[in-house]
């Protein structure tokens, strides 16, 4: 059984996702799928900023995970490490792919496989309970990735962390 009214906004959500987009994003009208995956971190953080800020929990962990993968993503892709269709699908195989890179040491990727697998996971979609700590803790870390991330690019003037939030 369903409901029509569901039915007919899940028509709407898929075709508004057919058409060619006409109002972008902030900060995401870019070319270059590199930078596009550096602008949606950025995007990202300056959302778990707001988030935070108004005691979203939840949202501000989730986000920062995003965050850090499309940082990655974003280093990947300028190195020419991997193409846009290539990146991992699992967000383990992100950060194996990173330490490969050697944006991350092998340790570094593995303790962040390690917090997502035991405790994005279980915070999502199990018991876990999202706090102001973990919450600061998370979007910390996030930010820190990002700007060593970014410290290593020849692109880090494309960040549009300050602007666009």
């Amino acid at each position: 059984m369903s409901s029509s009214r569901i039915d007919q906004l899940l028509d709407d959500a898929q075709a508004a996702f057919d058409r060619r987009p006409r109002e972008i994003e902030s900060g995401l009208d870019v070319e270059d799928a590199a930078l596009l995956q550096l602008r949606k971190a950025c995007r990202l953080l300056a959302g778990a900023e707001t988030l935070r800020e108004a005691g979203y929990h939840t949202l501000v962990i989730e986000t920062s995970f995003v965050a850090i993968e499309r940082t990655v993503e974003f280093r990947l892709l300028e190195r020419g490490t991997m193409q846009p269709d290539d990146l991992p699908g699992t967000h383990p195989g992100m950060y194996r792919e990173a330490a490969t890179a050697g944006i991350f040491s092998e340790s570094t990727a593995d303790d962040l496989a390690d917090l997502w697998r035991d405790h994005r996971a279980k915070t999502y979609y199990q018991d876990g309970l999202a706090t102001a700590a973990r919450a600061e803790q998370m979007y910390a870390l996030a930010t820190e990735i990002h700007a060593f991330v970014l410290g290593r690019s020849s692109h880090g003037y494309e960040c549009c962390c300050d602007s666009t939030s």
